[in-house]
């Protein structure tokens, strides 16, 4: 599926930010280069009971081909999508390759979204099939995912890997046990360049909370590869670990695409501790950690040699970093990820005004163009700022069609030009252009964007709850955490402990849960009714 305007893409074809090769073809190359060197490995301790591997380029090619000619054998089609439900591990790698090579279109499931959010991105993105562990951290993710595709008619197959699976899965470890017998993968005949069309859904969130899908390209996912290699300054081939979801943009763009342009290749860690992160960077020896923002400095704090970072972040508010080699994958929330080196003292730079060219050089491709709209103020006359919008090679450029289901979901807001709304509001100061937040209200959880209104309407409709109102924490290296002022009815006293399962039968998410409670006997509010957060957040600390 092409959503690109051809006039777009042969404009970016002609300046060189886009080279029309696929992420498949970009393995193939490393394949026949360096068949025997490492291209992915797991490393430390898996999340999924029997699954730890490591595969040369010849021995992932092979394996790639084969699970793609099963997955054209069973009748998965191109452009239908597939779900990938499992935390960073080599053999996820293995299975978005190979959907890739197959003509599928890949979209994350992160490993902690309940079956309600499962479901709902089945939905907005039209899955069609997906992928999980048999367990993920001892949670049964197999049977979690198997009785999402019971209840979904629009699911076909759910496929899984490691030990001891439940009943009703297809066992991939099964189907790849004879390479030989699953054939030659298929040729998927394509309309215009293979590179132009959809590879990756990214997920994001609007301001009210609804699910957004923004569509990848091949040649765009490859753009911000470039970019990221260029703002590191990688020269040659690098060991980079990922702890990222592998399906997600900052692991397919950030890491996995990254490593391969680079010559280099792949470790993933599950990381479950700061201790066990480190010893992964040394075990594999790995030249650059990608990974959230806010463990940056405390994995660096950790680490003897210089390792270098790819900080990935919403750009609302940069977490500290080590003085030199860190470069920020800016996600804005999951709509994007570009790639930008910190300064000399380890401190974030905000977004320049205007075109951004691959190294800084005049002469070089444009990998995005960032710029205000500007909002009207009184009298028609424009405000000092506006919302962020952005464009270029490296941005998503159309939406994802609606399901086709007829309900309709949130469409990502594009212009007439191709500039992507970020629903961001943003400042020039100086030449730069200053994200000074959401245009709507927002809390910003484990690097997640949550709608505060739609949890204070949640947490108000307990029963023994007259009004309530979220906050955010500030809780370390983890980022933020969720706090919660009720305003008990009269005679009620609500805990904690009360308020969390209830929340198991609303289905809440799982940043949807209070990490603190208090009682209050009203709700600061501002004159036009809007929560203050601040005075609640301050009185929680008092």
């Amino acid at each position: 599926m092409i959503l690109t305007s051809e006039q777009r893409a042969e404009t970016y074809v002609a300046s060189g930010a886009w080279n029309n090769v696929t992420l498949v073809e970009l393995l193939h190359r490393n394949a026949d280069a360096v068949p025997e060197a490492i291209a992915f490995e797991d490393v430390g301790a898996g999340a999924v009971p029997g699954l730890s591997a490591s595969y040369s380029f010849a021995a992932a090619e092979r394996r790639i081909n084969g699970l793609a000619a099963f997955f054209a054998a069973v009748g998965l089609r191109p452009d239908m999508v597939l779900g990938i439900h499992l935390p960073p591990c080599a053999d996820a790698a293995i299975i978005l390759f190979a959907a890739l090579k197959a003509g599928l279109v890949v979209a994350p499931l992160p490993i902690y979204w309940t079956k309600s959010e499962i479901e709902a991105a089945i939905e907005a993105a039209s899955i069609k099939a997906m992928v999980t562990g048999s367990e993920i951290e001892d949670e049964p993710s197999g049977e979690l995912v198997r009785d999402v595709a019971a209840d979904t008619f629009a699911i076909r197959f759910v496929f899984a890997v490691g030990d001891g699976q439940p009943d009703g899965l297809i066992d991939l470890s099964e189907v790849l046990a004879d390479l030989d017998a699953l054939g030659e993968p298929p040729e998927v005949a394509r309309r215009g360049e293979a590179a132009d069309h959809v590879a990756l859904l990214s997920m994001a969130r609007t301001p009210d909370d609804e699910l957004l899908i923004v569509p990848y390209s091949h040649n765009q996912l490859l753009a911000i590869a470039t970019g990221h290699l260029i703002e590191t300054g990688i020269v040659a081939a690098e060991t980079v670990l990922s702890t990222m979801h592998p399906a997600s943009l900052a692991s397919v763009a950030g890491s996995i695409a990254t490593a391969l342009v680079s010559g280099g290749h792949v470790a993933f860690h599950h990381g479950t501790s700061l201790a066990g992160l480190a010893d992964a960077v040394e075990t594999v020896g790995a030249d650059r950690v990608v990974l959230p923002e806010v463990m940056v400095a405390p994995l660096a704090a950790r680490i003897d040699r210089p390792v270098a970072f790819s900080a990935v972040g919403v750009g609302l508010g940069l977490a500290p970093a080590p003085v030199a080699r860190t470069v920020d994958l800016l996600t804005l929330g999951g709509l994007c990820l570009i790639p930008r080196a910190r300064d000399a003292a380890g401190g974030a730079l905000a977004l320049p005004s205007g075109a951004v060219h691959m190294g800084g050089l005049d002469t070089a491709p444009v990998l995005y163009e960032a710029k205000i709209k500007a909002k009207a103020g009184a009298r028609g006359r424009k405000a000092e700022g506006g919302e962020l919008l952005l464009g270029g090679a490296a941005i998503p450029d159309a939406p994802w069609p609606e399901p086709q289901s007829g309900r309709r979901s949130a469409l990502l807001g594009v212009t007439s030009e191709g500039f992507l709304r970020t629903g961001l509001a943003a400042e020039e100061r100086d030449g730069r252009l200053v994200i000074t937040g959401t245009l709507g209200e927002t809390i910003g959880i484990a690097g997640i964007t949550l709608s505060p209104k739609r949890l204070d309407a949640l947490f108000s409709r307990h029963p023994s709850v007259e009004d309530a109102a979220v906050f955010p924490i500030e809780a370390g290296p983890v980022g933020h955490r969720l706090g919660l002022a009720v305003v008990p009815k009269s005679g009620e006293r609500p805990s904690l402990t009360d308020l969390l399962i209830w929340l198991d039968g609303e289905e809440a998410g799982k940043l949807d849960r209070p990490a603190a409670l208090m009682s209050v006997s009203e709700i600061p509010r501002n004159a036009d009714g809007s929560v203050r957060r601040e005075a609640l957040f301050l009185a929680a600390v008092a």
